[in-house]
């Protein structure tokens, strides 16, 4: 008994009638990786100002307001359509209030989460500059420190060259 979902059944099913036909067994790859292949978002990068800019857009209209404004588009007879919209949108207020309100709520808690995610990109930013920074320094010393050790090489050799030629008796300059 098979628990797959019937595009995933099909697709084993006919992995498995060419494996039959081909004779020689057929690698099935993972269903995990077969999702990855076709429904992955990996291919999507990070952009750390679209991100800034979508977070500044969803802090701007994070409160949904329930009473807008009414109009009509019927210049003779918008005396009597608006006071009636007016009637009909009290009415149902108590369908609809409470239904803003939880979305609001909803809306200001997101809000919230990506105010911190941002938060987090920022400081994660700001350590990694700074990392870069130690970094650049570290690799200055690092050629400052190989250099010197070059130049006591040099001088070690130098200073060998002249200990045989004086262990051999000639002369040391």
């Amino acid at each position: 008994m098979s628990y797959n979902s019937p595009e995933i059944q099909k697709f084993l099913d006919q992995a498995k009638e060419e494996a039959k036909r081909s004779a020689s067994s057929t690698e099935l790859i993972p269903f995990s990786d077969f999702w990855a292949e076709k429904y992955s978002a990996n291919d999507v990068n990070f952009s750390k100002g679209a991100f800034l800019g979508d977070v500044a857009a969803l802090t701007e209209r994070d409160q949904v307001n329930y009473y807008k404004e009414l109009t009509s588009y019927h210049k003779g007879i918008s005396a009597l359509v608006l006071p009636v919209k007016r009637v009909i949108r009290k009415l149902m207020a108590f369908l609809f209030l409470p239904v803003v309100a939880e979305q609001n709520e909803i809306n200001l808690a997101v809000s919230r989460l990506f105010t911190q995610v941002r938060s987090y990109v920022n400081s994660d930013s700001a350590a990694k500059n700074e990392r870069s920074v130690k970094e650049l320094e570290l690799e200055r010393k690092v050629r400052d420190q190989q250099g010197a050790i070059n130049e006591l090489t040099a001088k070690i050799e130098e200073l060998s060259a002249k200990i045989s030629a004086i262990e051999k008796g000639g002369d040391a300059e």
